[in-house]
């Protein structure tokens, strides 16, 4: 849908401007934008008046719906500011799903690990970013209920996993549970790997669009 502007638009040019026939569509269409608007006049007579343009957190959460494919429902801050950290926090981006989380809770945004893989996943899916970089070892542990990160070695991680496999075969007649609580309390926690997120060569231009109006939409928010 092209940008409009703050001016009068007879019907037949809005349509051909935004892709949709009749008051109804055309009306859902500019509430979908977020525009302000006004019309007067009945059939191919009637005159629409744009009165206020969307905002850049409207203009966000347009480009996701309408050409990116995310869902109405979708919670567009948490998603902003989740391509935000991704794209412009290399502190952030090259972290495991689980360790995105306590780092954007550090930073005052609440989000689950869930939330941000299934964002993670849906940007790979749009081929703006993909799991091809080096692994990110690290182990998860409760201390109080509370459960924290640790960055491990690739070493550590074959070490605790290697144990875990050994126990196993050295007691068949026991389940997994003994195994995982052994190797837990032998290396201080689960291990686990992600691969680090890059950015892909494809869709430069749908890229450069989306983290534009994120840059946009987040500076709106700081200026109030």
């Amino acid at each position: 849908m092209e940008q409009l502007n703050l001016q009068d638009y007879p019907l037949g040019v809005l349509e051909n401007l935004i892709g949709s026939r009749g008051k109804l569509a055309i009306d859902r269409k500019l509430e979908a934008y977020g525009y302000g608007f006004t019309s007067a006049g009945r059939g191919k007579t009637r005159i629409y008046t744009i009165t206020s343009l969307p905002n850049a957190q409207a203009r966000f959460r347009s480009y996701c719906v309408f050409s990116l494919g995310f869902a109405p429902q979708t919670d567009f801050v948490k998603l902003r500011d989740f391509i935000f950290y991704l794209a412009f926090d290399l502190d952030f981006s090259g972290k495991p799903d689980e360790m995105m989380e306590e780092y954007l809770r550090e930073e005052g945004h609440g989000m689950s690990s869930k939330t941000i893989g299934n964002y993670r996943r849906k940007l790979e899916e749009l081929e703006f970013f993909a799991p091809m970089g080096d692994f990110v070892y690290y182990r998860v542990k409760k201390n109080y209920g509370v459960q924290e990160h640790e960055i491990i070695t690739a070493e550590e991680y074959n070490m605790a996993w290697k144990y875990y496999f050994e126990w196993r075969a050295a007691h068949p007649d026991e389940d997994s549970r003994p195994a995982y609580t052994h190797m837990y309390n032998k290396f201080g926690g689960v291990p686990r790997k992600q691969r680090k997120l890059v950015k892909f060569a494809f869709r430069v231009e749908q890229l450069n669009t989306l983290l534009d109006l994120v840059s946009n939409a987040v500076m709106e928010e700081l200026n109030g």
